[in-house]
């Protein structure tokens, strides 16, 4: 009697456990589960699962719940085909980042770097693994910080890396970073051994102050105040590449797309795109025409070139297939009880699918989605200070201010 009572208790067990439900369920189920628990943890638990939870109809739909009624940036190039797009990654990224920052003070520590500079700090990026932070200041000095502990003193804190203020820093590859400066120079940094005594490894030298910089393997391109873009290759650093004028004022911001784009802001009020295989120019827009002012920073991801402007725009353009065509003109309204001045963007973001970050002369960081109208996921406002530079990756947020401060978040 005993034995055939286990056996209906077993059974029913059997019915009642999750992979015997019907696939119908299980997706009703799906809708009331965060996306990185789907996507980490119960697609892995049979092949039943993994095939549901793959499914691009889940992720669609998903998708098209939080954003029926904006464009998304990513969905307008030219290269989208709803069939191929990672609605997985979309949806994923997009939870990810409204989750973190939309309770900010609940998710994520919060560290200020003070004391080190003593003057703006124009440049700073995080490393390849998000542990080190590597700042740069108008007072010519460079540092590096720990974002993983609660240490506020620098790893290391280089006086007078420059003769001139430092407005730029990129990381070369895993171990070496770029700096570039006022004194006309960019310099090769090797991050293990960098101290207050270190020299660089190699000085590639320009015409006038270097404003901006971008690079890839073996090759380096300069931004210069005298609007010329100066390609270097490190390993001949006295030979250089090529010179272009392209611009009839400074050049503010560069960035490679798809590794041989060269993309260049210019304070002309315009942005030119120069194709490093054939040696031609693609296409010069003027931002004017589209409602704007001088463009003042750009980020790339994914086909789309985000770019902030002087006065309250951001603009999507589409890089697919070399067309560089402008997708929208996003502009940022703000409440009447803000600030009346113009929303002066100094630098943006986008390392994902899920955020654009933006900073500026407001001294609030925006994290917003990639659509237009954009939905704003957090404002950060800690210092009040204006916003001189940012970057993000790893769930690390570092922001550089104009009152010298350094501040990092970094997700609990």
């Amino acid at each position: 009697m005993s034995s055939t009572k286990d056996r209906q208790i077993g059974r029913v067990e059997r019915l009642a456990s999750l992979d015997s439900l019907p696939i119908e369920i299980l997706l009703m189920i799906c809708d009331h589960i965060d996306a990185n628990t789907l996507v980490r943890s119960l697609i892995y638990v049979n092949k039943q699962f993994y095939d549901i939870i793959s499914d691009v109809y889940l992720w669609k739909k998903r998708v098209m719940q939080n954003f029926n009624d904006c464009e998304v940036a990513f969905m307008r190039t030219d290269t989208y085909n709803s069939s191929v797009f990672n609605w997985r990654q979309f949806a994923w990224h997009t939870e990810l980042e409204n989750d973190c920052w939309s309770n900010y003070k609940a998710n994520t520590t919060s560290t200020i770097f003070k004391g080190a500079h003593f003057s703006e700090v124009d440049a700073l990026i995080l490393t390849e693994d998000s542990n080190r932070c590597i700042s740069a200041s108008r007072d010519r000095s460079i540092c590096i910080w720990n974002t993983t502990g609660t240490v506020t003193n620098p790893i290391v804190h280089k006086a007078n890396s420059h003769t001139g203020w430092i407005w730029g820093l990129r990381m070369y590859d895993e171990n070496h970073f770029l700096s570039c400066s006022w004194d006309s120079n960019i310099k090769l940094w090797n991050m293990k051994n960098f101290s207050k005594k270190a020299n660089p490894l190699q000085t590639l030298r320009g015409d006038s102050a270097i404003l901006s910089m971008t690079s890839k393997e073996n090759f380096i391109a300069a931004g210069l105040y005298t609007r010329k873009v100066i390609a270097y290759d490190p390993r001949e650093c006295q030979k250089r590449l090529f010179e272009l004028i392209l611009h009839s004022r400074s050049i503010i911001d560069l960035c490679l797309i798809q590794d041989y784009y060269l993309v260049s802001l210019s304070e002309d009020k315009t942005l030119a795109i120069w194709d490093l295989r054939t040696h031609s120019t693609v296409k010069s827009i003027n931002l004017v025409k589209h409602g704007g002012r001088i463009p003042m920073c750009a980020s790339y991801y994914e086909n789309v070139l985000f770019i902030g402007d002087s006065k309250n725009h951001m603009y999507w353009l589409d890089c697919s297939r070399g067309l560089f065509n402008i997708l929208e003109t996003v502009e940022f309204v703000r409440p009447a009880n803000k600030t009346a001045r113009r929303y002066k963007i100094n630098c943006i973001k986008c390392t994902n699918y899920g955020s654009i970050i933006t900073g500026g002369n407001e001294g609030i960081i925006y994290i917003l989605t990639p659509t237009n109208p954009p939905k704003v996921i957090a404002e950060i406002k800690e210092t009040g200070s204006e916003i001189s530079s940012i970057d993000y990756q790893n769930d690390t947020l570092v922001v550089g201010y104009v009152n010298s401060d350094v501040q990092v978040w970094k997700k609990k």
